[in-house]
């Protein structure tokens, strides 16, 4: 208990922000990122497990690891979704100022998309699945996820509608964002017959949720908290925000073309998306000076969005690294002939996914749960201990994927080992991935507790 205490960072109720108008939507979005947390530090402890069940083969364990992997990978995809459906609703309503279309269907909402989730993790526990990579639960629960976005699609837009002269353009971009999640995931409750239609819509959830559907509902989020802390005017953020979205929906499209060509499409494919690549990493070069811009300019005292702002500009970072550059190069034809479908592509995933998504729906959801309050300076330390670990372990256990992707590369496909082989070249690697996981769970750990503990300070207000 006394561990419990040392993190107990419930800071100062700020009475003048919990006083503050806020609508049934709003308090509704709690219970979403709630529960997006909750998942973060499960996925964290599944994580680790998997890879220390990949470096000792024969440790015993009541999930095999192809279904520990298959939950591993579930969470990754459903926790940002979940907690970006809350941040979605509290934006939205915060820019709008006022309440959305039905906060009744929103609360249906939550329920359904999370007995659906829990019941894909759920049944991959006790080794039910269709053995569909990426997506690998039943197909009866993708549905159930569908009808979730649909609702919350329909919610949105009926929002918007009703007062169509005071739609801003980040209450906008968050709900095309919805709407693409939900006609992206759709076809993938189907199932085909032709390996290439299954694996081309297989990678609109894979790749094209996060650099397409997600990247839209995150600048709105972005832009709302970018205009609320004073770190630009609104009309600045909303020409980039335009721009960010332009980008996000044609690179989206067309970038996914480098994974087309390997299932079965023609190679203009690996050219056009190499190419569309490049233009992607432009709007994330205008946030940073536009961030950089912002804080030469004002001071942010609110520890509260200081600590927003840390998670905020670690997903620029890893955005920048992982996604944008390091998506680049392995998007160049020469470099994805050798490097596709390896542990370099994983390290990349590692970084793209949970360093871009990951770090800005933490922040959301960190925002939208601390509402209300104010961390003392012993909580504001712990939280950026937290996101500091975080960042070393995802750097480090991506680092020894990608090392490890090169050689893999070279001996396997180059010198053309025996993969067998060559696999148990890869542990050194392996174990540092455990190195880098441990400390990144202890991270996730810690700052999963500390957004726990604003939420309990600030549950009363809400």
């Amino acid at each position: 208990m006394k561990l419990f205490k040392l993190f107990s960072f419930r800071g100062k109720v700020d009475k003048s922000i919990a006083r503050k108008q806020q609508f049934i939507a709003q308090k509704i979005s709690r219970r979403y990122c709630l529960s997006a947390i909750a998942l973060f530090a499960l996925q964290g402890v599944v994580a680790l497990l998997g890879a220390v069940d990949l470096v000792i083969p024969d440790l015993p364990s009541p999930i095999p690891f192809e279904y520990g992997r298959a939950i591993h990978l579930g969470l990754a995809d459903f926790w940002p979704l979940i907690g970006t459906m809350g941040m979605v609703y509290f934006f939205t309503t915060a820019e709008l100022n006022r309440e959305i279309y039905s906060p009744r269907l929103a609360r249906w909402q939550y329920w359904i998309v999370m007995f659906f989730s829990i019941s894909i993790f759920g049944t991959l526990a006790l080794r039910i699945g269709n053995g569909r990579e990426f997506l690998e639960g039943m197909p009866i629960f993708y549905v159930g996820i569908c009808l979730a976005l649909a609702l919350a699609s329909y919610n949105l837009i009926r929002t918007l509608l009703m007062d169509k002269r005071d739609i801003t353009p980040a209450a906008g971009t968050m709900t095309v964002g919805m709407i693409f999640l939900l006609l992206l995931l759709l076809p993938n409750t189907i199932t085909y017959s032709n390996p290439i239609t299954d694996e081309t819509t297989k990678f609109w959830v894979v790749h094209l949720w996060e650099e397409m559907a997600f990247e839209l509902t995150s600048a709105g989020f972005i832009a709302t908290f970018y205009i609320v802390s004073g770190l630009a005017p609104r009309t600045q953020v909303e020409k980039w925000l335009y721009l960010e979205a332009a980008l996000a929906i044609v690179g989206g499209l067309y970038g996914t073309g480098h994974h087309y060509y390997w299932i079965g499409f023609p190679a203009v494919w690996l050219v056009l998306g190499s190419l569309v690549s490049l233009v992607e990493v432009m709007p994330v070069g205008l946030l940073l000076h536009m961030t950089y811009k912002g804080l030469k300019s004002i001071k942010i005292r609110s520890k509260r969005e200081k600590l927003t702002l840390w998670l905020l500009l670690s997903s620029v970072f890893h955005h920048v690294t992982g996604a944008s550059l390091l998506g680049l190069l392995m998007s160049v034809p020469w470099v994805n002939l050798y490097m596709h479908g390896t542990y370099f592509t994983s390290g990349h995933a590692h970084l793209a996914l949970f360093g871009t998504l990951g770090f800005a729906v933490l922040a959301g959801c960190y925002y939208v749960l601390s509402r209300g309050s104010e961390p003392t300076l012993k909580g504001y330390r712990s939280g950026v201990l937290a996101i500091i670990l975080i960042n070393i372990g995802l750097i480090t256990m991506s680092s020894a994927l990608l090392v490890a992707g090169l050689k893999e590369a070279y001996l396997w496909r180059i010198l053309g080992m025996d993969f067998m082989e060559v696999r148990l070249l890869l542990n050194p690697f392996l174990i540092l991935r455990v190195l880098g996981g441990a400390m990144f769970t202890l991270g996730d750990l810690l700052l999963s507790w500390r957004i726990f503990k604003a939420w309990q300070a600030t549950k009363l207000n809400s």
